[in-house]
């Protein structure tokens, strides 16, 4: 348990990325019967005044967006009462971890899929019942992504909107390097080469990275969904038992693609700016690669002329990355009746098409519902358009525990960088680090 909650300090720099693992949650009482879906007919919406508690972690555009679909959704449904609380991302996981054994807290609960495990093996989240959320229709109405959401054989969440990634570029030092802004990079090796005519170096220092690497945001996600499948390999295996980055010659060729970016075409410096996001506000990096909720920040923060392209092609195939956030309805509210009825009303609420035509110009992310995406106002606009354009390819990667995956993938790659160690060796002990944590984890469940 100390182990997970330092893994989940060491997230506290990905607050807008969203990324890290909670801390391990402590047991929850066994659930009752109550938190298994009826058989009968949809959950009637309560006929007597019922509260019910939705917490999600604070993020200023997410918050004041949700409050105002609260007083929406109140209107439509008199009779329920929707609390919204918040707290600082640092703090979340365990105010969850206390409240819901005790029988507090929320009843809808916002949390990273990533997590989903520990949740629901800690007996926080109950299954969505099926009479409410029918599977079939379910992945129908929904992008295909949403299937790393459903747990031996039931979903136990639902998202409003998923986010893939895309590179980030800045007009500006993409055009002073001699380079069109208009035809950006459509494959890895032309992304490498315009990364070395995007850097510069004065004084033997950089003062420029191309493409600043940073495994703490969002280049663990580039190499582990992306590379590897770009070079010819597959992450994982179908039943995600199996870690398979170093198990083709393509795992190691992606590895060494994103290793050589720093230590052969020295296109990027560990120590230049705080971090990848940091740098390219600061006009210190030419390239980075972001997700769709970044798009309000680039928006709000940068100073320079910048677009959007989408991830690049790989010798191989291309690939990306998706996520998402995603609503459950915990153990807390399943045993209560009227909670329950009321949990459910609001989360098709969250869910619905019309919540996530209003979500995705306030925060950026993007459409779960498919009919959504073929919106013109979407698929038109020219910042989202690049992260549409791949979001059939996207892939959601199947975590145990996420902020130890992605740790060791840190440790690789400084263990490369910074201490001269062999790539193939530090690829192979990451992947025997997760593989272990893979392991543990099935091994729990027999």
């Amino acid at each position: 348990m100390k182990r997970l909650a330092l893994l989940a300090l060491l997230a506290l720099a990905l607050i807008v990325v969203a990324c890290s693992a909670p801390a391990e949650p402590t047991k929850a009482p066994a659930a009752s019967a109550a938190t298994s879906a009826p058989a009968a007919k949809p959950t009637d919406a309560p006929a007597a005044k019922v509260e019910i508690e939705y917490w999600q972690y604070f993020f200023e555009s997410k918050k004041n967006l949700v409050d105002e679909l609260i007083v929406e959704f109140q209107k439509q449904n008199p009779n329920i009462t929707v609390v919204h609380t918040t707290f600082p991302y640092e703090q979340y996981t365990d105010k969850v971890a206390a409240s819901v054994p005790a029988g507090r807290g929320p009843d809808v609960v916002n949390l990273y899929y990533g997590w989903l495990p520990l949740y629901i093996n800690s007996g926080y989240l109950a299954p969505l019942p099926d009479k409410d959320f029918p599977i079939a229709q379910l992945e129908k109405d929904f992008i295909p992504m949403i299937q790393i959401a459903k747990v031996d054989g039931k979903y136990y969440s639902l998202p409003t909107a998923v986010r893939n990634l895309a590179i980030f570029y800045n007009k500006d030092l993409y055009t002073k390097a001699g380079l069109d802004a208009t035809k950006p990079p459509k494959t890895f090796d032309e992304l490498a080469s315009a990364a070395q005519k995007m850097t510069k170096v004065e004084g033997g220092k950089m003062t420029v990275a191309g493409w600043r690497v940073d495994l703490s945001n969002q280049d663990h996600n580039l190499f582990r969904e992306i590379l590897v499948r770009a070079y010819g390999g597959v992450p994982q295996s179908d039943d995600h038992k199996k870690i398979q980055w170093n198990a083709t010659p393509g795992g190691y060729d992606a590895w060494q693609f994103l290793i050589d970016l720093t230590a052969k075409q020295k296109v990027s410096e560990p120590t230049l700016g705080q971090d990848g996001p940091t740098a390219w506000l600061a006009q210190q990096a030419g390239m980075m690669v972001s997700g769709s909720f970044y798009l309000g920040t680039a928006k709000s923060k940068a100073t320079f002329n910048w677009g959007v392209f989408p991830m690049p092609a790989g010798p191989k195939a291309s690939a990306n990355f998706g996520s998402f956030w995603t609503h459950g309805i915990t153990t807390k509210a399943a045993k209560d009746p009227a909670k329950l009825a009321a949990s459910v009303k609001f989360l098709q609420f969250l869910t619905s098409a019309e919540t996530m035509k209003k979500w995705t110009p306030a925060i950026g992310e993007l459409p779960a519902r498919a009919e959504v995406l073929k919106d013109p106002v979407f698929a038109n606009d020219p910042l989202l358009a690049p992260f549409l354009q791949t979001l059939p390819v996207s892939y959601a990667s199947y975590f145990v525990d996420e902020a130890a995956d992605r740790t060791a993938l840190i440790d690789a790659y400084n263990a490369v960088i910074l201490k001269n160690a062999d790539p193939k060796k530090s690829l192979d002990d990451a992947t025997k680090t997760v593989q272990k944590l893979f392991d543990d984890y099935w091994a729990s469940k027999k």
